[in-house]
């Protein structure tokens, strides 16, 4: 009968670390970031309000954007130096004002349906959605200068959402991340790089990032368990991104399977069933 008993107790004891393991595992998972890229690209046109009220319903866990400044210094949501690509209009976001660049279809580009959508500002992103989302926001020099730090820190301090952390900075610029660092050090921030070759990532340059971000971002194209491992051990989560808009969702799989903390998707459901 103790045989028994012993043999039971080992069956239930066994049981409950094979059912503890695979719930840990599931949240490890689920904690991997889904970042829509420009909102969802997919299926609207990008960095305007439908692409990133797709991407909230579809519950992404963060939406991302990049700023570029107007001629009267208003921070508008625009990936390109120029308008050409994505509206109807010609020339540098920065030789227009906001009344001016309010005037061109943002939409009919991708699609009739989104005929006369316009570029919008951050505040008007946040204003629409508030604290109910999260904002990976990109931030670069203007015209060789920190012009745009300063009053994206107010901006994000007057609408609360540093101080309930729904906010995460991102940057080619080194120097402005390190601006904003100084501003406010208790944003998180995510250093990008376009390193070609995983020589490129070095102690000194891992030692230095780590001194103002808490991640970095990547072409996939780079990304394996050993550097994802060294980073780690560095405290550095890893985003990757994507160049090859074919290879994407393999390389996702892929990169997610490696450790990944998240990644800049242009596919949310997709990205999100690979969790599952």
């Amino acid at each position: 009968m103790k045989k028994l008993i012993i043999v039971v107790l080992i069956g239930i004891f066994t049981f409950s670390t094979i059912k503890l393991f695979s719930v840990s595992e599931v949240k490890a998972k689920r904690s991997m970031m889904v970042i829509a890229h420009r909102g969802a690209n997919d299926k609207a046109p990008e960095e305007i309000l439908p692409a990133y009220s797709i991407a909230v319903q579809e519950k992404a866990n963060y939406i991302e954007m990049d700023l570029r400044e107007t001629k009267d210094n208003q921070l508008v949501l625009m990936h390109d130096p120029t308008i050409d690509r994505t509206t109807n209009g010609h020339g540098e976001v920065s030789q227009y004002s906001l009344q001016e660049i309010k005037k061109f279809d943002a939409g009919s580009w991708f699609s009739p349906k989104y005929k006369n959508e316009r570029i919008i500002t951050l505040e008007e992103l946040i204003n629409h959605f508030g604290s109910n989302t999260n904002y990976f926001i990109e931030t670069r020099q203007v015209d060789n200068k920190l012009k745009m730090e300063k009053p994206l820190v107010e901006l994000l301090n007057k609408k609360g959402l540093i101080k309930k952390n729904k906010v995460i900075i991102e940057s080619f610029s080194t120097m402005s991340l390190k601006k904003i660092h100084d501003l406010n050090n208790q944003i998180p921030l995510v250093q990008l790089t376009l390193c070609t070759s995983q020589k490129d990532f070095t102690t000194e340059k891992i030692n230095q990032w780590k001194k103002y971000a808490m991640g970095i971002g990547l072409n996939a194209d780079l990304v394996d368990k050993s550097l994802i491992d060294k980073l780690h051990q560095n405290h550095l989560k890893v985003y990757p991104f994507f160049f090859n808009a074919e290879t994407e969702k393999a390389e996702q799989k892929r990169v997610i399977k490696d450790g990944a903390d998240g990644v800049f998707t242009n596919h949310i459901s997709y990205t999100q069933s690979l969790l599952k």
